[in-house]
């Protein structure tokens, strides 16, 4: 084409898109801008080398609900477009993705038993969410999140074989949890001020306290591998303050647990010092609240380190008959535990009696039996529909062959950290370890139904299965588990 006629061209162009992005602000309609600067940028991003666009956008919605939480959860780009930042994600992302795989003739999916199982429980979700969708409307849609969001795992996959892309998601995780430090202590300290940052209304951040511990425990073992893969000490700091963090938050029983049994997949692996930090920020917690309780400043039952106390050993309550004294805001850890037990053995109950094998389906109210065994028919305050356990939602909503899927699962996440472990990689050991954080977390709480804790957790584990795979260079520091800075400088 001639350049003077490519060049008026894209002028005209231009121009008429100018005038009608002009119109559309003026008249309080954003969202035609918005979408011409996304296709303008978006442009640009393909023409220089660097990280994929799709990256830019995950990397956006992943800081977005690390940072933000459940107020970004709630956040829409315009009133013209009402999708919240998960869905129009993956509406942007994987039609693209796979525009690209299928140009360059490669697949988003491997062929191992982590794809294997986890893409056969997604399809037996999609088989059965018709069906589903005809009885209970846009309830089993909203249910069938939990099933749709494992579209993260294999866009994460794919962007892993991309060393810039990779690169930026976790850089993004490392200023996601640097930052979330910050917005946390505020958060304690002065919440008014957090939940005055609104947009149309809606605060952009504000935490579930379940969701905002899991995020500060997997903080922490992020950190520590900060630490392991260059040996600055500097990386202790934020790794301490995200313990001592956790241990204010309203609700952080699951993710205590979690933070317990991911440390001892570390010790399992003859990692000692793991435990010599977890140890110094039990020293400092402790001395802390012995100059709170000596001052006079608190009694002794309302301090944040008795309610932890308090809440690591009501773990080994299951009846609930214990009794708690803390005047934390955690309320009373024995009512919680008597709460899902209660539930969960209802969700049983009931799938064993009417459809054991594919289970009640998405849409299905598993709280209603609930309701009445717990003796809490007719509170119109209640409006959770899982159990609290990612487990039992599961073989509620899918039956027996859905939770063997999920198992499936769970065992593929096994081996894959077995052999991380073996091999060393500091990055692929963070990301695991906030894996294994977020499924122990969903174990007891809602943390894998909701965005808010999904796309984290699908995310880091798509980048571990990819860089397992795509086997990119070693770095010096990952040419063993032990290798020291000594040796490091010495590597070729």
């Amino acid at each position: 084409m001639n350049p003077r006629l490519k060049l008026w061209l894209a002028g005209s162009l231009g121009a008429v898109a100018a005038l009608v992005v002009g119109y559309s602000i003026a008249n309080e309609h954003l969202f035609i801008g918005m979408l011409l600067t996304a296709v303008i940028f978006w442009g640009l991003m393909e023409w220089i080398s660097g990280p994929w666009p799709s990256a830019w956008i995950l990397a956006g919605v992943l800081f977005g609900y690390i940072v933000g939480n459940r107020g970004f959860a709630q956040f829409m780009v315009s009133s013209d477009l009402p999708v919240l930042p998960a869905e129009g994600a993956l509406a942007v992302i994987l039609p693209l993705l796979l525009i690209r795989h299928a140009h360059q003739l490669t697949n988003l999916v491997q062929r191992d038993w982590l794809n294997l199982t986890l893409l056969l429980w997604v399809l037996l979700g999609v088989c059965r969410i018709p069906l589903d969708a005809q009885s209970y409307g846009l309830m089993a849609l909203r249910d069938f999140a939990m099933v749709y969001y494992a579209a993260f795992f294999f866009i994460a996959q794919a962007l892993a074989h991309h060393q810039p892309s990779a690169l930026l998601l976790r850089r993004t995780l490392t200023a996601s949890f640097l930052v979330l430090l910050v917005v946390a202590a505020i958060d304690k300290l002065a919440p008014n001020v957090l939940l005055g940052l609104t947009v149309r209304g809606i605060p952009l951040i504000y935490f579930k306290g379940d969701l905002l511990a899991a995020l500060l425990a997997a903080g922490f073992f992020w950190f520590w591998t900060r630490w392991e893969s260059s040996d600055r000490p500097g990386w202790h700091l934020p790794a301490v303050a995200s313990l001592l963090l956790l241990g204010t938050t309203a609700s952080p029983r699951a993710a205590l647990v979690a933070t317990g049994i991911v440390t001892g997949i570390w010790l399992a692996a003859r990692r000692w010092r793991i435990a010599l930090l977890q140890l110094a920020v039990v020293v400092i917690g402790l001395g802390i609240t012995g100059i709170v309780v000596a001052t006079g400043y608190r009694s002794l039952n309302d301090t944040t380190a008795f309610a932890t106390y308090e809440s690591v050993i009501s773990v080994f309550d299951l009846a609930g008959t214990g009794t708690y004294t803390s005047q934390h805001e955690s309320g009373d850890p024995g009512g919680n535990n008597r709460f899902r037990i209660v539930w969960w053995q209802a969700v049983a109950d009931e799938t064993l009696a009417e459809a054991p094998v594919f289970g009640l389906g998405f849409g299905h109210d598993l709280a209603a039996r609930f309701l009445s065994d717990y003796g809490l028919l007719g509170a119109e305050d209640f409006t959770a529909r899982s159990p609290h356990s990612m487990v039992m939602s599961v073989f509620g909503r899918m039956g027996l062959v859905g939770l063997v899927l999920w198992l499936g699962v769970t065992a593929a996440m096994g081996a894959l950290t077995y052999r991380r472990f073996r091999e060393g990689g500091p990055d692929a050991l963070g990301l695991l370890s906030i894996a294994w954080v977020f499924w122990v977390s969903a174990a007891f709480g809602i943390v894998l139904e909701g965005p808010m804790g999904a796309v984290v957790f699908w995310t880091v584990l798509g980048l571990a299965s990819g860089e397992s795979s795509a086997a990119p260079e070693a770095a010096p520091a990952d040419l063993h588990p032990g290798a020291s800075a000594d040796e490091v400088a010495a590597s070729p």
